[in-house]
C-alpha cells in the first residue's frame, strides 16, 4: 500500500499498511540505527482478527478465503483516528476482510484496545476508504463487488450496494455524490447520504481498475483501454 500522514497532538506520523496485516505508525524524523538511519515506530496494531488465523488449534494457511490478509489499501487518517481494510491480491479471490477504525493518539503495540471500532462484515478489499467530512460518511468498497457506508465514528452500518461485480478500486467523495466503478466497466453515483440513492450509473464498455479523480471541475475516469475526462466544455 501506499503511506499515509497524520498529525496527533503536535506529533506528526507516516502511516503504512503492511503485507503482515499490521498498520504501523511511525516518526518521519530518521534516526541513526548503526550503519543506517530508521524510522522510530510510535504505534502498531494487527487488523488481522484471531478468529481468521487459527481454526481448532491449528493456522490456517494463507492464503486460504476465511484465512488471514495483508493490507494492501491505503491508511486514511481523520480527526485521530485511521481508518484501513484487509484484503490480498485479486489474483486469490474472495474471502474474509475486517475494516477497523484506530486511535491514533496510542503508543506502543496497541492492537489489544487500539480499535475504536471494527467491521468484519466487509470482504477481502484493495480499496482505500473515503470519508466525507460534511456528513462524516465512511465509504468503502470490497473486492467481491459491495459498496458499504458506515458512520465514521461508530461504525454503525447504515447501507450496502451490490455493484454486481469485482472492484479493484477505491470510492471517491465529491459534490454530494459517491463514485466508483467495476470490472464490468460500470460506474455507479451513488448519493453520499446514510440513505442509499442510486443517481446514475453509466456504462463504459471497459474495466474500471483505477479510482475516479475529481479536479477543477472535470471528473477523469480510466478504463482498461480509454482516458475520460467529463464535465462542461
Amino acid at each position: 500500500s501506499s503511506p499515509g500522514f497524520g498529525e496527533v497532538n503536535g506529533q506528526p506520523m507516516v502511516l503504512f499498511g503492511a503485507g503482515d496485516g499490521v498498520c504501523y505508525a511511525f516518526d518521519p524524523k530518521p534516526v541513526p540505527d548503526g550503519d543506517f538511519s530508521i524510522l522510530k515506530e510510535i504505534w502498531k496494531y494487527d487488523c488481522v482478527p484471531a478468529k481468521y488465523k487459527m481454526r481448532d488449534g491449528e493456522p490456517i494457511k494463507y492464503p486460504a478465503a476465511e484465512g488471514p490478509s495483508e493490507l494492501i489499501c491505503s491508511p486514511v487518517f481523520y480527526k485521530n483516528r485511521v481508518y484501513i481494510a484487509i484484503g490480498q491480491d485479486p489474483e486469490h479471490g474472495e474471502g474474509v476482510g475486517n475494516l477497523v477504525c484506530i486511535d491514533a493518539t496510542q503508543k506502543g503495540d496497541i492492537t489489544q484496545g487500539g480499535a475504536v471500532w471494527s467491521y468484519d462484515k466487509i470482504n477481502r478489499t484493495i480499496s482505500t476508504v473515503s470519508i466525507d467530512p460534511d456528513t462524516g460518511l465512511l465509504f468503502i468498497a470490497d473486492y467481491s463487488g459491495f459498496v458499504y457506508c458506515l458512520d465514521a465514528e461508530t461504525g454503525k452500518e447504515h447501507w450496502i450496494h451490490d455493484m454486481k461485480a469485482h472492484m479493484w478500486g477505491s470510492t471517491l467523495v465529491a459534490d454530494g455524490k459517491v463514485f466508483l466503478g467495476d470490472e464490468d466497466g460500470d460506474l455507479v453515483v451513488l448519493e453520499a447520504s446514510a440513505e442509499k440513492k442510486v443517481l446514475n450509473e453509466v456504462f463504459f464498455g471497459a474495466p474500471i481498475y483505477s479510482t475516479p479523480v475529481v479536479a477543477n471541475g472535470v471528473l477523469y475516469v480510466g478504463t482498461q483501454t480509454h482516458l475520460y475526462a467529463i464535465g462542461n466544455k
